[in-house]
């Protein structure tokens, strides 16, 4: 690690001078990135183990549910305002009962714009820790919020949903939620929204775990200092004023280093390992970096896909995609036609891929490039300008209407809704050469879409089946219905919003 650490006590200089910091400049640009050194811990922190106490900071998840909690108490005030002045307006409200007749509106509101806020991300820190882009991300969420109650209402049945009451909310929500957002990007980083740590470890992987802390939560995360594990503990080291201390030891801790932790585990300071706070942060398992950890990779729970949980996972995996089926049916046969007209060839794309435990299966797909775009046995890597698609293959691609075909093979069983996207044989052959823990993402159902579809674009090497497998092994670990729940609305939505630069 090419930062030496002053704890130690080795350094006669910082010790005459009672710091407690890194040998190295405060200006040196930590771990080989553009990102400056955090601030070192000085002496005044060793004496202050009363005030650490007295800071009371909010973990990640309660930072999140606070968001949530704030977004739907002012969509709420939002739909109150919004009935005050329709019943100004109108006296027809008041003769229908409008406090109380509306009591589903606030519900159907916050449902609408909760799922929205998903779609823009509007609880990753990295938006929310931004005022612009926290701005700008609920600005859009009013604008999908509009847009689904105007579907919605042009559906419901005569006067369940008021009309112009929802022009209303969204001035009112544009104005009371980007102030709140605003605010909030603007207090992250201070008070109990700030959070002290320091991080024990070396080696790539710290340097992965503080670059994550930066680009995913750089207001929330003060980071003090970062130690390595051939460092000395020194005296009063543990009475530092910290909130948690993060662990990316890449060998095992020394004897000193675990009474370290013991001390400040004692002391209120909470303990975290690296994977787990990689994972939370960015959605991925650091595959690179499990070394003997390998059981991090593994769910410790019981696995989701059995029992009640598999069950109606399958179920609904089944009626969606007949569901779906049945009402793409009256289109088909003209979208079959442009098809064989665009590409002059077959219509539809069967390939063998890779299922759950290895097993093969044929998978469907509408043609979206030339024929004989590929040599016989041949699997090639699609670009990101690839000439092979056809003109209509773009329009079909964009839109995510080539993998209509599969909800076919997702009623067969061989797919489902979400999940890992299955490979081809060849790929997956050479994937598990170059890549370990490869094969552990067949161990579900492949999906139609997936945790790595929507948080990573389409994979063109091997470097980003890597990436993709980080995020694949985050699913497995954490499927649940509500993770897929959240993946097919980010699925809707990236298909519905135009792409993102």
């Amino acid at each position: 690690m090419n930062l030496c650490v002053c704890w130690s006590g080795v350094c006669l200089r910082c010790r005459r001078r009672g710091r407690r910091a890194f040998a190295a400049s405060s200006k040196k640009r930590i771990l080989g990135t553009d990102m400056q050194a955090p601030k070192p811990l000085t002496e005044s922190h060793s004496n202050v183990h009363n005030s650490r106490a007295a800071h009371w900071s909010l973990q990640r998840s309660q930072v999140r549910w606070l968001l949530i909690l704030g977004d739907l108490l002012l969509v709420n005030v939002a739909a109150v305002g919004a009935l005050w002045l329709g019943i100004q307006r109108s006296t027809w409200w008041l003769a229908v009962g409008a406090w109380d007749s509306f009591t589903a509106w606030f519900l159907f509101l916050s449902i609408i714009w909760f799922v929205c806020a998903q779609v823009f991300d509007m609880y990753d820190l990295r938006v929310a820790g931004a005022p612009r882009r926290a701005v700008r991300a609920t600005l859009g969420v009013v604008l999908g919020t509009l847009a689904v109650y105007l579907v919605a209402y042009f559906f419901a049945a005569p006067q369940t949903l008021p009309r112009h009451l929802i022009m209303f909310f969204a001035i009112l929500a544009a104005i009371l939620l980007s102030a709140w957002r605003a605010c909030f990007a603007l207090a992250l980083g201070r008070g109990p929204l700030a959070r002290r740590v320091i991080v024990v470890g070396g080696g790539a992987s710290t340097n992965d775990l503080v670059r994550a802390l930066h680009e995913h939560a750089a207001g929330y995360y003060n980071i003090s200092a970062v130690f390595d594990t051939d460092a000395r503990v020194a005296e009063g080291m543990t009475r530092a004023a910290l909130d948690e201390v993060i662990v990316s030891a890449e060998q095992d801790l020394s004897p000193e280093w675990i009474a370290a932790l013991v001390a400040w585990r004692e002391q209120g300071v909470q303990i975290a390992n690296m994977a787990a706070v990689y994972e939370e942060l960015t959605g991925r398992v650091p595959v690179e970096h499990v070394g003997k950890n390998w059981s991090v990779l593994l769910p410790l729970e019981q696995d989701a896909t059995r029992g009640l949980n598999g069950v109606v996972k399958r179920a609904l995996d089944f009626g969606l995609s007949l569901l779906a089926l049945l009402i793409a049916a009256p289109f088909l046969p003209f979208l079959a036609l442009l098809i064989w007209f665009d590409a002059r060839g077959g219509i539809l794309l069967r390939q063998t891929r890779v299922g759950k435990n290895g097993r093969m299966f044929t998978l469907y797909k509408f043609r979206t490039m030339i024929p004989n775009a590929e040599p016989p046995g041949v699997a090639l890597w699609a670009e990101e300008e690839d000439p092979r698609v056809t003109r209509l293959g773009k329009f079909l691609r964009r839109f995510k209407l080539d993998e209509v075909p599969q909800f076919w093979n997702v009623l067969r069983g061989e797919m489902s809704l979400v999940g890992p996207r299955p490979e081809r044989p060849e790929i997956v052959e050479n994937l598990q050469r170059a890549i370990p823990f490869y094969r552990l993402r067949h161990v579900v159902r492949p999906g139609l879409t997936g945790w790595a579809a929507v948080r990573f674009p389409y994979g063109r090497s091997v470097n980003d089946a890597l990436a993709k497998l980080q995020f694949d092994l985050y699913y497995i670990k954490h499927q649940s219905l509500s993770l897929d729940a959240l993946i097919l609305v980010k699925t809707l939505g990236a298909i519905v919003t135009p792409p993102r630069a």
